[in-house]
């Protein structure tokens, strides 16, 4: 299978139509406030430790589901078996796809040494070398690593 790297859009709102085929969505975004108040007085201490209000969301693409990927909130797909998206932006103008991943185009790879040292469990340079393994930015192979024998728990665990 294909995976469409860590990436999220600046400005646009993607809805995604699945039309053939089965693959795995995973989307980093903020946790609603409902949710966050009946889980609080149990995880309260945790929330403080992180110091974080973010949760990771997964999702199994199936024909006929649809998607919506709000601007702003880190993605990444992989397709299980042939996966067909029609796919479209709400709100694109001015729109950057900006990637998490890869040697070229990647966000990441802007971010100061002192601020990656801050925002990323391990050290600058381990992040930058996690980033240079993937040459590509956009799609990469999922299969190599299945091979390894390397479980790949989630597509963005290296950056949540």
């Amino acid at each position: 299978g294909a995976l469409l790297l860590p990436h999220y859009n600046s400005r646009a709102v993607v809805v995604l139509l699945v039309n053939e085929g089965k693959g795995n969505l995973e989307l980093v975004g903020q946790r609603n406030e409902q949710q966050e108040q009946e889980e609080e007085e149990d995880e309260q201490q945790e929330q403080d430790e992180r110091g974080r209000h973010v949760q990771r969301y997964r999702a199994r693409l199936s024909p006929g589901d649809v998607v919506v990927i709000p601007a702003g909130h880190p993605v990444a797909i992989s397709a299980s078996s042939d996966l067909y998206l029609l796919g479209f932006g709400i709100n694109a103008e001015n729109n950057q796809r900006n990637f998490l991943a890869g040697e070229e185009d990647n966000v990441i790879s802007q971010i100061q040494k002192p601020v990656k040292e801050l925002a990323f469990p391990g050290s600058a340079q381990e992040v930058d070398r996690l980033i240079r393994n993937q040459k590509q930015s956009y799609f990469a192979n999922a299969r190599p690593q299945q091979r390894r024998g390397q479980i790949l728990s989630s597509i963005l665990g290296a950056f949540y």
